[in-house]
């Protein structure tokens, strides 16, 4: 996957894989429609977004999808859905915690076949919100990550020869897996990794990086360092990794639309779901707090209409501007140069075009499809990110 001259940024769209079944296969064909070159399912218990705030006073939306909680689960999407000849799929991303080593290589080796090779394992180190609530223990999970993703690698390996793994958190002995590999492949592995350890776990064993694009280009560009060192460690060429970044932009045809689209309720209450971290970055004080983590510790409360619409009063076009990509598309584009200048290869978008009313979700797709094509018609540099020199190859 090393980038060539000449080699295109490829461009995904994120689904969210809920009821009704007819929501899901209308963004499916819609992404297509877009020219997406792949489709990424997210793999969730519940919403990251408070049930509260889905209301049809926030977001038109609500009144023909009930529940941003009716998850199905991805991997089945995938099967159902990846087709003979369309995009390759993958989850945005599964995790550690709730899915076994053991079941994550078969499953996914078994969609690999009937696939045939177009099935994406992207996994990370698990959300409080899919795990906590349901018993089971979320830390250390940074940890697991790494053990899960040398087992499932043993896995994939053994050719059917008993295998024998010792992991922290993994022991096998003697165990078994037989499912070949189509010819000669296995199901490629993007990790997400956001902090330094993560990030250093995705330059050792991913064939991809997902990074999410929540506190400004500098956080991107200190785990592209660490990425650089993980892959180094592990005798591995970081330039031939994909790299994907994630972001949820706001787009808006003109300057009108973006006035109007910077007075959504559920734009606020997008943005209000960032951690406090992003707020710093973009030179404001979160409402809810400097410290305050984000999403997995929000009290659903913030979005009772008095609150939602309190903290709302200060969110201005600016400070939108500062927090997401926002605007056009030459703007949401001229945003991300930098970064596919410092060599991101893969930009996965999640539209919030449901979030709005009908005519400014008109304006945001058409944009989306406009900033697509610039996206796709762009060539990407090698992974050189400017910090990687002052970091010690020894990092651990």
């Amino acid at each position: 996957m090393k980038n060539t001259a000449g080699q295109r940024v490829r461009v995904g769209c994120y689904v969210e894989p809920i009821t009704p079944l007819w929501s899901m296969r209308a963004n499916i064909a819609m992404s297509r429609a877009m020219g997406a070159d792949d489709i990424w399912f997210g793999d969730h218990a519940k919403s990251m977004f408070p049930a509260s705030a889905w209301r049809a006073d926030i977001s038109p939306m609500a009144r023909v999808i009930p529940s941003l909680d009716a998850y199905l689960d991805p991997t089945v999407a995938i099967a159902r859905s990846v087709g003979r000849l369309g995009p390759r799929m993958g989850t945005a991303v599964t995790d550690s915690v709730r899915r076994t080593p053991a079941d994550l290589a078969r499953v996914w080796m078994s969609l690999h076949h009937l696939s045939r090779g177009r099935a994406v394992l992207g996994i990370g180190s698990g959300e409080h919100e899919n795990t906590v609530p349901f018993g089971l223990e979320l830390e250390p999970r940074v940890g697991r990550l790494e053990d899960t993703l040398i087992a499932i690698r043993a896995a994939w390996e053994s050719q059917g020869r008993p295998i024998t793994h010792s992991g922290k958190f993994h022991r096998w002995t003697d165990a078994t897996f037989a499912l070949p590999t189509l010819r000669g492949t296995t199901p490629p592995i993007w990790v997400a990794g956001q902090g330094p350890r993560a990030s250093r776990i995705a330059g050792r064993h991913g064939d991809g990086w997902l990074f999410i694009l929540n506190a400004g280009t500098a956080t991107w560009e200190e785990a592209a360092a660490q990425v650089v060192v993980g892959a180094q460690q592990a005798g591995r060429d970081a330039d031939t990794m994909t790299r994907s970044v994630m972001f949820a932009p706001m787009l808006a045809r003109d300057s009108k639309a973006a006035d109007e689209l910077a007075r959504q309720p559920m734009v606020h209450a997008m943005v209000l779901t960032l951690p406090g971290q992003s707020w710093t970055a973009a030179g404001a004080t979160h409402p809810l707090g400097v410290d305050f983590a984000g999403f997995s510790e929000l009290d659903p409360a913030v979005f009772e209409a008095g609150q939602l619409a309190e903290h709302g009063r200060g969110i201005t076009q600016d400070l939108l501007r500062a927090l997401v990509p926002f605007g056009t598309a030459d703007e949401v584009y001229d945003h991300l140069t930098p970064l596919i200048d410092q060599g991101v290869n893969h930009i996965l978008l999640y539209s919030g075009a449901s979030a709005v009313k009908p005519a400014l979700a008109a304006g945001h797709m058409a944009e989306q499809r406009r900033l697509m094509a610039k996206l796709k018609a762009t060539g990407s540099n090698r992974l050189v990110p400017q910090t990687v020199d002052a970091v010690p190859a020894a990092v651990s």
